[in-house]
């Protein structure tokens, strides 16, 4: 189910799946968890609340890291808004960049993603930190650790382990002007304006170890990344666990079923006579305060008939189970 597209025709079939007669689906999902671990990572141990006030203060986090960081105002760093010379999409670059940055991205590979000038993608890795001071500590720090330690940690404990990390990395530090001179040597050859039988074999030799080297290099670049994510995202599925842990038990004893954990989110089916506020605040309570950060945790709910027709429980009429009038046509097509 979790690899069941979700738009295009992704929703006709996702639209198969009904609740048992006498049941409704009730879905809940984790909002924007993976920043708000960071910011509850940077706030408590590098005493950082740049990013955690955003959370705090329960504002856009995009469009506020995009204000913060740019010194824009709210009309340019709202979604798909330019820029006062209309260069970039501030929210945009912010949404991307974050990424970029934790991920090492040089400031010109992300100028080319996002299409601006490489004084413009400059100008937001310099803003960003130093609106976000401890970002980049942040992930060094997790990459450090697992460096050091050949395995990285959730914020609950639970071990991703990289073995083969310190021994692939020591190769590619003792290789690496091994490469550069290979890289040199190419582009001498590739420089001249005829190729001898003997240089034609030479580049096609060249090139056959850079690929190997380079591969090696892939690797290491690529365990970096996954170590960040291993402890954000992986930090994130413990508490969708602790969460389903709680919910289980809750559907256990009240009669609900405890149909899927998809991505971030849960979907139970509750009896129809069950659905009424107080389950949906129960939900909520199971969501946002089983774990809870330095961060406040959110949910966003939806009452479905059948999986991705959704409405809020504000559209719902609890007393006779069914959207409320003005919201009843909402999937008539």
């Amino acid at each position: 189910m979790q690899n069941m597209p979700s738009k295009g025709g992704g929703v006709l079939v996702r639209n198969q799946f009904v609740p048992r007669a006498g049941f409704t689906f009730v879905g809940a999902d984790l909002g924007q968890i993976e920043p708000r671990i960071m910011a509850h990572i940077m706030y408590t141990k590098y005493g950082d609340n740049s990013m955690r006030q955003i959370f705090v203060d329960g504002v856009d986090l995009y469009t506020t890291m995009a204000m913060m960081t740019f010194g824009l105002a709210e009309e340019y760093c709202v979604d798909k808004a330019y820029d006062p010379t209309g260069t970039f999409k501030p929210r945009a670059m912010m949404k991307t960049g974050q990424l970029a940055v934790s991920y090492d991205q040089s400031p010109k590979s992300f100028a080319k993603k996002m299409n601006v000038s490489d004084d413009v993608a400059a100008m937001f890795f310099e803003n960003f930190d130093r609106t976000f001071p401890s970002f980049k500590t942040m992930v060094a720090d997790i990459r450090g650790f697992m460096a050091r330690n050949g395995y990285v940690e959730t914020l609950f404990g639970r071990k991703r382990r990289f073995p083969d990390y310190a021994s692939v990395a020591a190769a590619q530090k003792r290789n690496e002007e091994r490469l550069i001179r290979l890289y040199t040597e190419r582009k001498q050859l590739k420089a001249k304006t005829t190729l001898t039988a003997r240089d034609q074999q030479r580049l096609v030799t060249v090139q056959d170890e850079i690929d190997i080297l380079s591969e090696k290099r892939g690797l290491v670049g690529y365990w970096e990344r996954a170590a960040f994510n291993a402890v954000i995202q992986g930090t994130g599925a413990d508490i969708l666990k602790m969460n389903g842990n709680r919910n289980a038990r809750i559907c256990r004893e009240r009669g609900w079923e405890f149909n899927a954990s998809i991505h971030d989110e849960i979907k139970n089916s509750v009896p129809n006579e069950d659905l009424m506020p107080d389950t949906i605040a129960l939900i909520d309570d199971i969501m946002t305060k089983t774990v809870e950060l330095s961060v406040p945790l959110v949910t966003d709910i939806v009452i479905e008939p059948r999986w991705m027709q959704e409405y809020a429980p504000s559209e719902w009429d609890f007393v006779n189970c069914r959207p409320l009038p003005e919201y009843a046509s909402k999937y008539a097509s």
